[in-house]
C-alpha cells in the first residue's frame, strides 16, 4: 500500500513518524523529571533565617496537582505543534530536494521517435541526478542509433528486393501470355502471381514504412473527393463481396499532403472491405466537434478484441494471422497510417461496432 504513494509523501510520512516518536518521548522524560524535582523540592531541608539546615521529619508535602497538570498541557500541546511544524517543513523540504527528478521525469517524458536525438541539459550540481542523466542520454543515443540502422535495413532490403520482384512478375507476364491448356500449370501460375503480388505489396508497405514521410507544404484537402477517388479504386473488390461504400457527403478538409492522406484511408477502407463478410455495408461519416474534425471508418465485420486494439497499430501485428494471410494482409497498414496520421498532428483509434464490426475514428484538429 506505501509503495503506491508518491515518494514525497511517502519521506513526509515516515519523517514525520520519526519526529512524533522523539517528541513523544522527550515529552515523557521531561515529566517525569518534572515529577522527580518537584518531588525533591518538597524534600528539600528548611532554612532558618541563616542558622544551620534542620531537616524536616513531618511528611512531604504532596505534589501540587495544578501545575503539574498545567506542565502536561503545555508540553503536549507543544509536541503536536513541532510534529505539526516539522511535517509541513519536511514536505517542503523533501520538494525542493526532489525538484531535480521530477524536472528529469518530465523531460523524459516528452522524448518520442521524433527527438530520441535531443539530449537533456545537465543539471548544474554534481549529484545522482547528473549521473541519471548522463546515463539517460547515453541510453536515448544507442537507441536512436539502433532506430535508424533498422529503418535503413527495412529501406535498403525493400528497395534490393523490389527488382528481382518486378523481374519475376515481368517473366510470369511473358509466360501467361504464351498458349498454354495445361491446368496444372495454369493454377500454378495464378498461386504465383498472386504471392508475387503479395510480396510487392509487402515490400511497397515497408518503404512506406520506412520514410520519413516530411511534410513539406500543407495545403487544403476536401474529403469527399478523396473518399470518392479511393472507393472507386476498391470498388472492383467490393463488388466482388457485394458490399456497399457509403460515403457521407461533406464540405469538410484537413490540412495535410493529398497523396499521404490517401494512403491512409485506402488502407482503411481496404481492410474494412477485406474483413467484411459478404453483402454488408462499409460507411465513411464525417463530424465536426468544436475544434477537432472527427472521421469514422465503420465496417460490420468481425470486430477487434478489446485486448488488441492499441497494438492493432504496431507493425506486423495481427488479430488473427491465419485469416490476415488468407486475405493478404501483412500487418503493416494500420501502422503506415498512424505514423502518416502522426504527422498530421491527428490521431486514430479503433473501437467496436455494435453488434458487428469496428469503427477506426480518425480526429484532426482544426
Amino acid at each position: 500500500m506505501l509503495k503506491k504513494i508518491p515518494l514525497r509523501i511517502r519521506f513526509t510520512l515516515v519523517a514525520s513518524l520519526f519526529l512524533l516518536v522523539s517528541c513523544v518521548t522527550l515529552t515523557l522524560l521531561s515529566n517525569m523529571s518534572a515529577v522527580h524535582m518537584m518531588e525533591a523540592v518538597a524534600l528539600l531541608p528548611s532554612m532558618k533565617d541563616g542558622s544551620t539546615p534542620i531537616l524536616q521529619l513531618e511528611p512531604a508535602q504532596p505534589v501540587e496537582e495544578p501545575y503539574y497538570q498545567v506542565f502536561q498541557q503545555k508540553t503536549t500541546v507543544a509536541t503536536i505543534l513541532i510534529v505539526l511544524a516539522g511535517s509541513i517543513a519536511t514536505y517542503f523540504a523533501a520538494g525542493y530536494v526532489l525538484k531535480p527528478i521530477r524536472d528529469l521525469s518530465c523531460e523524459v517524458q516528452k522524448r518520442n521517435v521524433e527527438n530520441l536525438g535531443t539530449p537533456i541539459e545537465l543539471p548544474q550540481s554534481a549529484d545522482e541526478v547528473r549521473q541519471l542523466t548522463i546515463s539517460f542520454n547515453q541510453m536515448m543515443e544507442d537507441l536512436q542509433r539502433s532506430f535508424l540502422l533498422q529503418k535503413e535495413f527495412s529501406a535498403n532490403a525493400a528497395h534490393e528486393l523490389r527488382t528481382p520482384l518486378a523481374i519475376m512478375r515481368a517473366k510470369l507476364d511473358v509466360f501467361m501470355l504464351s498458349e498454354n491448356e495445361n491446368p496444372e500449370t495454369q493454377k500454378m501460375i495464378d498461386a504465383m502471381s498472386q504471392q508475387l503480388e503479395r510480396l510487392s505489396k509487402l515490400i511497397e508497405d515497408l518503404l512506406w514504412f520506412s520514410k520519413d514521410l516530411p511534410l513539406e507544404k500543407k495545403t487544403r484537402v476536401m474529403l469527399y473527393p478523396l473518399f470518392c477517388d479511393v472507393a472507386e479504386e476498391l470498388s472492383s473488390v467490393a463488388k466482388e463481396k457485394e458490399i456497399e461504400i457509403q460515403i457521407q457527403q461533406t464540405n469538410e478538409f484537413v490540412l495535410g499532403q493529398d497523396r499521404l492522406l490517401e494512403r491512409v484511408f485506402y488502407n482503411l477502407l481496404e481492410n474494412a472491405v477485406k474483413y467484411s463478410p459478404p453483402q454488408t455495408q462499409v460507411s465513411v461519416t464525417v463530424q465536426r466537434e468544436g475544434d477537432f474534425l472527427r472521421i469514422q471508418v465503420i465496417d460490420q465485420g468481425e470486430g477487434i478484441p478489446e485486448v488488441c486494439r492499441s497494438a492493432v497499430f504496431e507493425p506486423f501485428f495481427r488479430v488473427d494471422k491465419s485469416r490476415s494471410r488468407a486475405v493478404g494482409g501483412n500487418g503493416l497498414g494500420l501502422a503506415v497510417c498512424k505514423k502518416i496520421l502522426e504527422r498530421h498532428h491527428a490521431s486514430i483509434a479503433v473501437r467496436p461496432n455494435h453488434p458487428n464490426g469496428s469503427i477506426f475514428e480518425v480526429i484532426f484538429p482544426s
